[in-house]
């Protein structure tokens, strides 16, 4: 039998999302654990965590050793916890005897340059710059009307600033949940005080801010998920609008944006536009999945975020190799089943296929 691990940096994290994926495993002939890195013994590489037990449809504790493969689902923030748990996945990645599901992405900079490289994918990113410097971050400024910053391994739309120069005066937007906060600096300095205590050393990059189409006068993007199946090939799970309060600056439904079909989107768009807008996307979709793993270790799942500016241009706003799943619960939640399934017929695939390697 497989053996699949479920490994979170929190013990409930997700437990629900794991719970719906365990229902399906014996139809695979997949046992499925969860743990935390910090549940692995040092010395015996035991691991103290939770099996989960078909005939009682529960999860109970058990020691187990480590499992073939691992679905990766630990998300790193600035805390000690998360800097204590990056090595020790970063050990279990380098291990032979297991195999990661997918691979997460590097960090925002590193994806551009990759994007940025592909004769066809790059004229649909916006230029970034890592910011070395606020003098630089304000020339920066003199050349676009308006910047988003952003820290290079952000997620969720934490860190997001808007800049906009206003004559002699700098005004920086940002959003805490679903409040936008604005403070105008008077002078460099002040700005370079406010600045540097807000990256406190963290990299940021820098994008001309897009003037987004407006959907029902508010701000929004489109996201798409994707997982391999059964067969190792890329599938569309789901697409939907991700629709954030008027005069938001990020479109996280974490930050109060709500979701809504892909579909209410397509009346908005001129008709005479709108076939060159969906083709446009949907060769996007295409494109990215290849040109990441060309550059970078195997992805199982991308989210894809994309938006439509005022000349109906399509843009890339960003790339997540651990997408959240709310895209695919409210607007198509005749795809969870598939969705569970691809995780554990990939895992299938995987197995067979080193199996044959080994033959």
């Amino acid at each position: 039998m497989i053996s699949l691990g479920f490994l979170t940096i929190h013990p409930q994290q997700e437990v629900e999302y794991v719970t719906e994926i365990a229902k399906h495993a014996s139809e695979f002939s997949i046992e499925i654990y969860r743990f935390t890195p910090f549940n692995i013994h040092p010395n015996t590489e035991n691991i103290e965590g939770f099996r989960y037990d078909l005939q009682q449809k529960k999860w109970i504790e058990d020691s187990f050793l480590l499992p073939s493969f691992i679905y990766d689902r630990c998300f790193y923030r600035k805390d000690s916890l998360s800097k204590k748990a990056r090595p020790i996945v970063n050990w279990l990645k380098q291990r032979e005897d297991v195999t990661f599901l997918g691979h997460g992405l590097p960090n925002k900079l590193d994806v551009y340059e990759v994007i940025k490289k592909d004769s066809y994918l790059s004229s649909y990113i916006p230029p970034t710059t890592p910011i070395e410097s606020v003098e630089q971050l304000v020339q920066l400024l003199r050349t676009n009307d308006s910047l988003m910053i952003k820290p290079a391994n952000g997620s969720q739309g934490k860190g997001i600033v808007k800049l906009r120069q206003r004559g002699r005066e700098i005004e920086a937007s940002y959003q805490q949940n679903d409040i936008v906060n604005t403070i105008l600096f008077s002078s460099f300095q002040e700005f370079k005080n406010w600045f540097t205590k807000t990256t406190r050393d963290v990299l940021y990059i820098a994008q001309p801010h897009i003037s987004f189409f407006p959907y029902e006068r508010t701000p929004f993007d489109i996201r798409l998920l994707l997982q391999k199946g059964s067969d190792g090939a890329w599938k569309e799970i789901g697409r939907g609008i991700r629709q954030g309060e008027r005069d938001s600056i990020v479109t996280n439904v974490s930050s109060g944006a709500s979701i809504v079909p892909f579909e209410n989107l397509l009346p908005r768009i001129p008709r005479v536009h709108r076939q060159y807008v969906m083709d446009e996307i949907n060769t996007i979709c295409k494109t990215i999945p290849s040109v990441l793993e060309n550059h970078f270790p195997s992805l199982f799942e991308l989210g894809i975020d994309l938006c439509i500016s005022r000349d109906f241009s399509i843009w890339i706003l960003d790339l997540n190799s651990k997408p959240g799943r709310k895209i695919v619960m409210e607007t198509a939640p005749e795809q969870k089943e598939v969705m569970y399934k691809n995780i554990l017929s990939y895992c299938v695939y995987l197995a067979n296929t080193l199996s044959y390697r080994k033959e």
